[in-house]
């Protein structure tokens, strides 16, 4: 029986399907929250160092070329198996999270050695995967948006202040380090997915393991061609997002004199409509395909943007985060479905290798166009942003598969 055979003759049970769901859903919770509780952390964090923005941003770049290491994770998943590489992806996020907690307010550098560590895991997007892996290919685009949608409840937005305000900023990052351990305990419960065992025989794991070269030599042509253009996608979205989640803040605070409980109002609003993004973008894509969502997000990102630097009005800022989680929406299902089973893993990791540059590119740029905090030089920010966020569409003219409806094994005799 082939291996699409096996997986839709004999799906997993709803009830199986609905932990899975959640369990991945609460894996992105933990890896949305540790990302995005820096746009309410980064003020507190200099502030407490006795840094400026700049050169915090110009460190945050330096220190985010860890994250290439990313590939390390995915490659696990594909030689150990998907339950193996989301374990590992638990202890890094949850481990160093907990640490900055513990030790991150003695100094800058301490901070930023389990900060590296930190945004080594986050955005790594593994739990994807087994969502992709297990669900009917009709599901597919909902099961992979409903996870993704338990994982942008914006608790940043809605503990972050109370936290730091109580107990100190770094226990900001602390307390959800420790919520990523205790997950390990749901984890017991995960099983490995139906694809990876059936192709375990092709990666040699009965006898022996596979080195990660090995796996490498599986790639073709045309999944190098879409490691480069998924990957390159993810940069222009990572560099662009980057830009805004870093700085937003002090941009309301330090410019146009917000009070901290007044942004932090509007983070709440900006967090909810990531929600939004993430329901509406699983919907798009099932009905209308990845193609015509993919568009959509990433013209309204840069749309927003420009609203943002252009008059600064809170609403942008709102509509900014809602595109934004519409695109990752669309990357976050589109990714792991051009790639065969035997490597998905790996290719997957690959991609987001490549949109590591992000961690590097945008705190950069943003530290060099901010060397003076003011409304002109932040509108500059907010519209190279927006450019970026629309340089993707040039993909199109190499790429304008649509995968829709399909199951994993079509879309690879199809593309190949």
């Amino acid at each position: 029986m082939s291996a699409e055979n096996l997986s839709e003759a004999r799906p997993r049970s709803k009830k199986y399907m609905y932990f899975l769901v959640t369990f991945m859903g609460l894996i992105a919770l933990v890896d949305n929250y540790l990302s995005l509780i820096e746009t309410t952390a980064i003020p507190k964090i200099n502030l407490h160092f006795g840094i400026t923005l700049d050169y915090f941003l110009l460190w945050q770049g330096i220190f985010g070329i860890v994250a290439f290491l990313v590939f390390i994770i995915g490659g696990l998943a594909d030689l150990w198996g998907r339950r193996i590489g989301i374990l590992i992806l638990l202890i890094l996020m949850g481990g160093s999270a907990l640490l900055i907690g513990i030790v991150g307010a003695s100094s800058f550098w301490v901070f930023m050695v389990f900060y590296a560590l930190l945004i080594l895991g986050t955005n790594v997007n593994l739990w994807t995967i087994p969502i992709s892996e297990e669900s009917p290919p009709k599901k597919r685009a909902f099961n992979g948006s409903m996870a993704f949608l338990i994982g942008l409840i914006p608790l940043y937005a809605f503990v972050g202040e109370a936290i730091a305000d109580s107990i100190g900023w770094q226990w900001m990052y602390g307390l959800m380090g420790a919520f990523g351990l205790l997950l390990i305990i749901a984890w017991f419960f995960m099983k490995e997915t139906k694809r990876w065992t059936k192709h375990r025989e092709e990666f040699k794991l009965k006898e022996k393991r596979v080195r990660f070269k090995e796996t490498i030599k599986l790639f073709t042509k045309k999944d190098w061609f879409f490691v480069v253009l998924t990957g390159t996608i993810y940069i222009c979205w990572n560099i662009a997002f980057k830009m805004a989640t870093g700085t937003v803040a002090s941009f309301y605070e330090n410019v146009l004199l917000f009070t901290p409980e007044r942004f932090e109002t509007i983070l709440i609003f900006a967090g909810l409509a990531t929600i939004l993004g993430a329901l509406s973008i699983g919907i798009i894509m099932d009905k209308l395909g990845r193609i015509f969502a993919f568009v959509f997000s990433s013209v309204g990102a840069t749309l927003s943007y420009l609203g943002l630097a252009l008059h600064g009005h809170p609403v942008f800022m709102v509509f900014t985060y809602y595109f934004m989680a519409c695109f990752l929406g669309f990357l976050l299902v589109y990714i792991p479905e051009m790639f065969p089973t035997k490597i998905r893993g790996t290719a997957t990791g690959m991609s987001l290798t490549l949109s590591r540059v992000g961690y590097v590119v945008g705190p950069l740029i943003a530290s060099a166009i901010l060397f003076v905090e003011s409304a002109a030089t932040y509108r500059i920010l907010f519209i190279v942003a927006g450019i970026i966020a629309l340089v993707p569409i040039l993909t199109l003219f190499l790429n304008k598969y649509e995968p829709k409806g399909k199951s994993l094994e079509k879309i690879q005799e199809e593309v190949n």
